[in-house]
């Protein structure tokens, strides 16, 4: 194995969580003194003109390979960054910390490469688990106010909520109304009215009077009962939406600084977008799926759609078990990321037809499908590499899978 091979190897194993940030820097320190003997040369340490075979040179902390510099700048900046967030603000200073949070982790993400996606997931979940158990003071001095609202129910109706700095919940129960549990968190008076709830025209509706509000906070416990509704609409921020067992035309979450958690959601349409915090997906059937985070996982199990989009950054994509759409023949799924791996097992026992096209920068690709045909050969211009092959049936495959994947820094695996 060459030396640039091992140094890959051991940033693949930090990245696993199979070593740490020190173990790492030793591991590529040796491959450096290993790679500098092999280059000296007959006048060289251990050459005929130079120091004997038992000479290590030794490096100054300028000469130290910027890999550990990168590191050490990084895990300082995440300390840096909880000591910030450990502070009391108001929440519109909190908002603003969190915005630029977004931008630093990007930026560490690409100048340290995967190593520190292992870092700014751990920083992520850190920042997220403020809201979600209260551990800071944004709100000020304030009562929690409780309030219930129901509305009738019936196939095709909108359901739309907004919330802020609270998490919401969705569960189907067995009556035949729309239950939702409020929290409201707020040091005004008449904390009710920052709400308003409407149900007209086929739209249950509630939402905050003025969105532009800060030291607010807003959760929902929604019930809604084992309909079809025609859109569902979630909407919050600083906090998490999780949803399971619902039925629409078209599903929409929106949040940032919050995680998604989707379980048994069915829709034509489902669309996913948040920042700086993970997407989970399980058991979700939908024509077209749509996944969007930044800094942080996308985890998808049991899925079956004709379209499949999921991108972050700095954070990975993992796959698992696909099926494709009632009356499909055929499925796209479009997975991209940076600085960190994509994995997706298939779990296929059926005969699909595949075709993938898979593109990586300093990492590699490995597909374990049988019968795949190449057609390029590895391109290997610098750092980058690219893939593009079918498996024999593809053209009269009964069903058949476009996959593309893409990321920078990181690994593509495909499993059938």
């Amino acid at each position: 194995m060459s030396i640039s091979e091992e140094r890959m190897m051991i940033l693949k194993m930090l990245q696993e969580g199979r070593i740490n940030s020190d173990e790492a820097a030793k591991l590529l320190e040796a491959l450096d003194v290993n790679e500098r003997k092999a280059s000296a040369g007959p006048c060289g340490p251990g050459g005929p003109c130079g120091p004997g075979p038992g000479f290590e040179p030794h490096f100054h902390h300028h000469q130290r390979p910027q890999y550990y510099d990168e590191v050490s700048k990084v895990r300082e900046r995440i300390n840096e960054w909880r000591r910030d967030f450990s502070k009391n603000y108001n929440q519109k200073d909190f908002d603003k910390m969190v915005d630029d949070f977004s931008v630093k982790a990007e930026k560490v993400g690409k100048e340290v490469a995967s190593a520190t996606a292992g870092m700014v997931d751990k920083m992520v979940d850190f920042m997220g688990s403020f809201v979600d158990t209260g551990a800071f003071n944004i709100f000020g001095s304030c009562v929690l106010v409780e309030k219930t609202y129901e509305a009738p129910a019936a196939e095709g109706i909108n359901l739309e909520l907004q919330g802020t700095n609270g998490p919401i919940t969705i569960k189907k129960h067995a009556e035949d109304r729309i239950l939702i549990k409020a929290k409201i968190r707020t040091p005004q008076a008449n904390a009710e009215e920052v709400l308003a709830f409407s149900s007209i025209d086929g739209t249950v509706s509630l939402k905050l009077a003025k969105p532009d509000t800060f030291n607010l906070s807003v959760a929902y416990e929604v019930f809604v009962p084992a309909i079809k509704l025609n859109k569902l609409i979630i909407e919050t921020k600083n906090s998490k939406i999780n949803v399971e067992d619902t039925v629409s035309e078209e599903f929409s979450s929106i949040t940032k600084n919050g995680a998604v958690d989707l379980t048994g959601v069915t829709s034509t349409k489902i669309s996913v977008d948040t920042k700086n915090a993970k997407v989970v997906v399980n058991y979700l059937i939908g024509k077209e799926i749509i996944l969007n985070t930044k800094n942080a996982l996308i985890d998808m199990k049991n899925l079956r759609t004709e379209k499949l989009g999921a991108y972050t950054a700095n954070g990975k994509i993992l796959f698992e078990n696909l099926q494709t759409y009632e009356g499909s023949t055929e499925v796209e799924l479009m997975l991209k990321t940076k600085n960190a791996d994509i994995k997706a097992n298939m779990n296929d026992t059926e005969d699909k037809g595949y075709k993938v096209k898979a593109r990586t920068t300093n990492g590699g690709i490995n597909l374990l499908i049988p019968s795949l045909l190449y057609r390029n050969s590895p391109e290997t211009g610098g750092f980058g590499k690219q893939m593009e092959a079918e498996t024999e049936n593809f053209s009269n495959a009964p069903q058949r899978v476009n996959i593309y994947a893409e990321t920078l820094n990181g690994y593509v695996e495909v499993i059938k």
